[in-house]
């Protein structure tokens, strides 16, 4: 292996970027973006082996010379390319090559680490250079090559991509272990002992720790490192107690989506090869939890989801975050500054999320959360029950909606590149081919609320009023007199202010497991109580509930909207329509006024501020101007 191999010159058509964002690519277009990543993965090494050939041998201290490394991967490539081409292939050590790439572009003194320069818990830099190492060593196995070669151990392990890890070789924090690839299996030398390397299937050492495999498709990563998505990690212990549970479950998962929705399957078996177990969401246990990065193409992170659809659903979801990643390796789809030279701020509103996001990240909601939604969609005619089905027409509901704001809030940032533009549109022809289809009034009026809700919430958190117009509103407040003024909406992302969000995961709840909800609503007090009893479609007491909250907590503005959501929709009298749809505008006038001094009702002013007549549009009209977003 002289090189890294060829590197490909790529283009995308528009043919391209409409079936992908469509969620139809061809077999050539999944080919192409693996193509890319695997592109990205030689340069990676390329660099990192380079950036290596420059090290002093001497501050290696006990370990080979790089060079020794990549003269077995070399022989190793010769006698089986497909075993490099799998380590080469592994995400986490893509995620290690580029840590360490960064790390040689710190300054000396950073870069160095454990030595107290800079942090004293940081490993030494031979520490993270030994890892090309055990790249090579398992290569070596994998292949089957005869070889030894010495690399770092971390706090008594060693970490062998696609293999597993070996424990305690040591009671140091770094040290050195040697690897040898043997006829027979593979070894692990500590200072302290031997750990033998085998597959799980044949009783592993019990210092051993391997992957799992989970499916026929994906394997199960509790062990390796630099596998971090934001989440809690779920354990060794535990992942190996819900081993067959995952593998039950994503196997049935692969069975579904190849059943019902070959294209997505495709996708998945293209963009996901590993999964990294987290921790459940505490708040909903009918949520999954799940993440990927760029930074490691193939892997996902995820908790064991309730069923199959979920399982299904979650890997649509990750799989279409990385397809998207390896698009934008093509292509940019997001520009990083608007006309004017402003920086790409996140302020843009992600239906799926309280906290506001960049346009990118909105474009990598909107593709993920299009496929969910596409799933839910066919799922509803295949549920094996009515209870099955109402789920799924409640998740296609809300993501549909969400979707449809998404895509088209991307479409209006100003952020799109051409290509961008292309992509966007065609993910928005394919959500408002969804828009007319019918859906069961429950969980139609459900998602609804839920839709609503969080619209209007994030709205009150993240936005403002330009100043001139609040204290044009104030002014005719307190003369109370007709005004023309255009309540323009500013950003101002507050993300302190974000909570959970409750009102979703009870709505589940209830079309998932009705018995379940109804118990909980028997113990429910205070403004969950209130939630459920809108939920459950008996609104008699919740606008009195919200009513006499704000009485005691007036500057509370979120009871403002619970007051305002706890209408059926087609009762609500204006001012409830008002703080559904721009309740910024409400309480940035009452804190105008509060500020001088005056004591004001909420409801009165909302009332007063909707005096108008609603627009054809959706949108309130204050006299002749309208409040637009």
């Amino acid at each position: 292996m002289t090189d890294v191999g060829h590197l490909g010159v790529y283009e995308v058509s528009e043919a391209s970027l409409e079936a992908i964002a469509s969620g139809a690519p061809a077999p050539a277009d999944l080919a192409q973006l693996k193509s890319v990543e695997k592109s990205m993965q030689r340069l990676l090494w390329r660099s990192v082996f380079e950036r290596l050939s420059g090290i002093p041998h001497d501050s290696l201290g006990a370990l080979d010379p790089p060079a020794n490394a990549w003269q077995l991967l070399t022989e190793a490539h010769e006698r089986s390319p497909e075993a490099v081409e799998a380590v080469m292939e592994d995400p986490f050590l893509r995620a290690w090559a580029i840590a360490l790439l960064r790390r040689f572009d710190e300054p000396d003194g950073e870069r160095d680490g454990g030595d107290g320069a800079f942090d004293a818990s940081r490993s030494p830099i031979w520490v993270d250079v030994a890892q090309f190492h055990a790249a090579a060593a398992a290569a070596a196995i994998r292949a089957g090559l005869p070889a030894a070669i010495k690399v770092a151990t971390s706090a008594g392990r060693v970490w062998l991509p696609t293999l597993g890890v070996a424990m305690c070789l040591d009671t140091d924090a770094w040290s050195v272990a040697q690897v040898r690839s043997l006829d027979s299996g593979a070894v692990v030398e500590g200072v302290e002992r031997t750990v033998l390397v085998r597959n799980a299937r044949e009783g592993a050492d019990p210092n051993w720790q391997p992957l799992l495999q989970a499916s026929r498709g994906l394997r199960l990563d509790c062990v390796t490192p630099h596998r971090d998505f934001g989440y809690q990690l779920r354990s060794v212990a535990e992942t190996q107690e819900e081993a067959a549970e995952w593998r039950s479950r994503l196997t049935a998962a692969e069975d579904l989506l190849a059943a019902r929705l070959p294209g997505d399957r495709a996708v998945v078996a293209a963009m996901v090869s590993t999964i990294v177990p987290l921790s459940p969401p505490v708040l909903d246990p009918l949520s999954v939890a799940s993440a990927s990065s760029p930074d490691a193409f193939g892997a996902v992170g995820m908790s064991l989801p309730p069923d199959t659809a979920h399982t299904a659903a979650s890997l649509i979801h990750e799989a279409r975050h990385q397809q998207l990643n390896a698009l934008l390796l093509l292509t940019p789809l997001v520009e990083e500054r608007d006309t004017l030279g402003r920086d790409d701020d996140a302020v843009h509103y992600a239906p799926w999320r309280s906290d506001p996001r960049p346009a990118l990240g909105l474009c990598h909601g909107v593709t993920a959360f299009a496929g969910v939604a596409g799933f839910w969609r066919v799922q509803r005619g295949e549920a094996v029950d009515e209870r099955e089905a109402l789920r799924a027409h409640f998740e296609f509901a809300v993501l549909r909606q969400q979707v449809h704001e998404g895509a088209t809030g991307l479409l209006a940032s100003g952020r799109l590149t051409d290509p961008g533009e292309i992509f966007a549109r065609a993910l928005l022809r394919t959500i408002e081919s969804w828009l007319s289809e019918p859906v069961p009034e429950t969980p139609a009026r459900l998602a609804r609320g839920v839709c609503e809700a969080r619209r209007s919430t994030w709205r009150l958190r993240h936005l403002t009023l330009d100043t001139a117009d609040a204290r044009s509103l104030a002014e005719g407040w307190r003369s109370r007199s007709a005004t023309s003024t255009v309540a323009r909406a500013v950003p101002r992302p507050r993300p302190e202010l974000v909570r959970p969000d409750a009102r979703g995961a009870l709505s589940r709840l209830y079309v998932s497991r009705p018995e379940e909800f109804a118990e909980k609503r028997l113990r429910a007090r205070g403004e969950v109580a209130v939630q459920m009893d809108v939920i459950s479609g008996d609104r008699s007491g919740a606008e009195h509930w919200y009513r006499e909250r704000i009485s005691e907590h007036p500057d509370d503005s979120e009871f403002w909207v619970g007051w305002a959501a706890a209408w059926a929709q087609d009762e609500r009298p204006p001012a409830a329509h008002l703080l559904m749809e721009r309740p910024e505008v409400a309480k940035n006038v009452y804190d105008y006024l509060v500020a001088d001094g005056e004591i004001v009702d909420p409801l009165a002013l909302s009332e007063w501020l909707a005096s108008g007549v609603l627009s054809h549009e959706g949108g309130i009209s204050l006299s002749s101007g309208a409040i637009g977003a």
